[in-house]
């Protein structure tokens, strides 16, 4: 029998990547992100965040249809830049998304404001990200010659989405790290899923 690499009592039930052995289920659920430095990926801690996490109130009732596709166009944006930096942290998202509420706020007062950079270096890529493809947005135009989607809407997915990570945040302190950017993949996945099975039934 394969005892508990932590406790050495217990039998190891469970391969845990930050300790390279087995270990129990009791050491894996008291010890985690306190004694043991799990990493982001691990499957027993992302488990246990999204079972035991409080979740938030998500659908405000004034957003417009086309603010929602802003809204899941912009998620999906941030999942597949988190595919290459899996260890981006919800701090790291929320000063991305504060700055670019910060200068879409200027703009709508016809201010100027020069390009506010994140504090990290992967943070500022994917604000960079962010601004290419909402500048390319912001050129669209309907029929009538009108933008598409205007400076209020791109604001309004912003204010909310800043929101939604320090209300996260702010109700389930040390449960690590990264859980809002959990809840945003677990999101875009189910949504993805959905939209497949719709063109199903077209």
């Amino acid at each position: 029998m394969s005892r508990c690499i932590s406790c050495n009592k217990k039998k190891g039930k469970r391969r845990c990547p930050a300790l390279s052995g087995l270990i129990c289920t009791e050491c894996c659920g008291t010890k985690r992100l306190k004694e043991i430095n799990c990493p982001p990926d691990c499957t027993y801690l992302k488990e246990a965040q999204l079972y035991s996490i409080v979740r938030v109130e998500e659908k405000p009732a004034d957003f417009q249809r086309k603010q929602w596709d802003l809204f899941w166009y912009f998620e999906s944006l941030i999942y597949k830049f988190l595919l290459e930096f899996s260890s981006f942290t919800d701090e790291e998202l929320l000063d991305v998304i504060s700055l670019m509420e910060k200068e879409y706020q200027t703009r709508k007062k016809n201010l100027f404001l020069p390009s506010l950079h994140p504090r990290s270096t992967r943070a500022s890529k994917l604000k960079s990200i962010l601004e290419e493809e909402f500048t390319k947005l912001e050129k669209q135009v309907n029929d009538f010659g009108l933008p598409i989607f205007t400076l209020d809407d791109f604001l309004k997915v912003l204010s909310f989405e800043k929101e939604r990570i320090e209300r996260y945040m702010r109700k389930n302190r040390n449960v690590g790290n990264n859980l809002f950017i959990q809840v945003l993949r677990s999101e875009v996945e189910a949504f993805t899923v959905q939209r497949r099975r719709e063109k199903i039934y077209e």
